[in-house]
């Protein structure tokens, strides 16, 4: 019930701007339980790590939330559909086998307008704890994608994100993360998981 009026929300955007406005107001514990009241114990994500290479030095692509207080800054991504279906009731259909890059693409799409393509699983983070939203447990699946017409189209389009989810989107030079409030568990992939991951790319 909860969850459809969540998404009820979503497609009304004035509703949803004001919805926005007023989650960031919250403290961090209560916006944290809500999440969970509104979703679920667990919360799969599917974020995207989208790093322009051509340019000296490398720059990866930051989203900054509107409704975060702190940590506002992160990698664009968004988390699965909840799936119908009761999970202690037999019965309902499978997921499609690219459920999380569907959900990656389509988030990607939503939030700032453009297809990606070249997806590839990078690393999975199950975080049982984030301080800028205390509440549900979180798995991530980290996946490297690149712009189907490239990083010049992006950084044009940068500065009119699409939903009100959005506040700002830019190309950030990796070695200058620090300037940014990351949330914390992309903080960690892109300064401990990254340079591991990719050897070269580190900030």
């Amino acid at each position: 019930m909860l969850s459809r009026l969540a998404h009820w929300i979503e497609r009304h955007p004035p509703l949803h701007r004001l919805a926005l406005r007023v989650w960031r107001l919250f403290p961090a514990r209560l916006a944290g339980f809500l999440k969970g009241v509104f979703a679920r114990r667990w919360v799969v994500g599917a974020v995207a790590v989208m790093i322009d290479e051509t340019v000296t030095p490398p720059e990866v692509l930051l989203v900054e939330h509107s409704y975060r207080r702190r940590g506002a800054w992160g990698l664009p991504g968004g988390s699965v559909e909840s799936i119908p279906g009761s999970p202690t009731a037999p019965g309902g259909a499978a997921s499609p086998d690219d459920v999380l890059e569907a959900t990656l693409a389509r988030e990607v799409e939503e939030e700032l307008g453009f297809a990606i393509d070249g997806i590839e699983l990078l690393r999975v983070d199950a975080v049982p704890f984030i301080p800028e939203e205390p509440g549900p447990y979180r798995l991530d699946f980290y996946f490297r994608c690149h712009p189907v017409a490239g990083f010049a189209p992006l950084r044009e389009a940068a500065a009119a994100p699409r939903s009100p989810e959005i506040s700002a989107v830019r190309m950030v030079a990796l070695p200058t993360l620090a300037d940014y409030d990351l949330f914390s568990p992309d903080a960690r992939f892109l300064r401990e998981d990254l340079p591991r991951l990719c050897p070269g790319l580190g900030g």
